[in-house]
């Protein structure tokens, strides 16, 4: 991805007016392919501002983190349907292609198209093999992908569809949990015993994999689901977006490796954790 310019003071200047509105001034010819991690609605709004500032000069977003991806549908009623949003709104910078990582859903695919612009989804493959690597110790350790929930079950299937080899096929293992629409509370996290082995192989490596952690709660919920379904095994984590806004000493607790990419500047550091930059990848 070294093709890619990131989005940074070097580009624009951003400053917040005294009644809170963002301000954005250019700095200099822009990038063909820009590079813009974004974080929060105050980062969102800057780059539409930069691309309306320097417009037609940027032809490719790359948004490694999408926001709004995970409100893919109208959950409960008054709900938005914020990717749709979202869309909208990049549409209207006047740049017609972006690409992504690893995003939540289809959804968001379906939703640039409607607006008439393309969203490239680039999948996990590369930067989850790495981790895989990290991990095993050795080619021949059995490996186990859990999906921590039925709406992960395709991603997390064709993960391990793109990484098993005759050498090292990689299994597949269930979980399921309830989540309130209304209030997003957490419960019923349990293995799905149709579609999941009944043991695991001492000395397999389990690794739960998903596309975003945020504060945890899923992931400490299916540990507890694992270990009661398999006894006291060791388990590691992968999420491609690592954001961890309730940091990562109760994860290290319950996971032996932790792993995501760089896409997601959250800051954090830990002994368990290894972030994988984006730019080991070509896009």
């Amino acid at each position: 991805m070294n093709e890619y310019v990131e989005f940074d003071p070097a580009l624009c200047n951003v400053w917040r007016y005294p009644g809170g509105e963002v301000g954005v001034r250019a700095v200099g010819a822009a990038p063909r392919k820009l590079l813009a991690r974004i974080h929060s609605s105050d980062e969102l709004l800057a780059l539409i501002h930069y691309l309306d500032a320097v417009q037609g000069q940027v032809e490719e977003v790359l948004i490694p983190y999408l926001p709004y991806a995970r409100q893919d549908r109208v959950a409960a009623p008054g709900d938005p349907l914020a990717i749709a949003v979202l869309a909208r709104l990049l549409c209207s910078s006047g740049v017609r292609t972006f690409t992504s990582v690893d995003v939540h859903s289809p959804a968001a695919e379906r939703a640039f198209s409607a607006v008439g612009t393309s969203l490239r989804n680039l999948p996990a493959a590369p930067w989850l093999q790495r981790f895989i690597e990290h991990c095993q110790r050795s080619p021949q350790q059995q490996v186990w992908f859990v999906a921590p929930d039925k709406g992960a079950r395709t991603r997390t299937r064709a993960l391990a569809e793109a990484l098993s080899s005759a050498q090292r096929p990689i299994g597949l293992i269930h979980g399921e949990k309830v989540r309130d629409p209304n209030t997003g509370a957490l419960a019923g996290f349990r293995i799905d015993p149709q579609t999941s082995p009944l043991q695991l192989e001492r000395d397999a490596l389990v690794v739960v994999v998903d596309d975003i952690c945020d504060g945890g709660g899923t992931f400490l919920g299916l540990a507890a689901a694992l270990r009661e379904s398999y006894g006291e095994h060791a388990l590691n984590l992968w999420t491609t977006h690592g954001i961890y806004s309730k940091g990562l000493d109760e994860l290290a607790k319950h996971y032996e490796r932790l792993g995501c990419t760089d896409s997601f500047r959250a800051g954090r550091s830990h002994e368990r954790l290894s972030v994988l930059p984006l730019n080991l990848v070509s896009a």
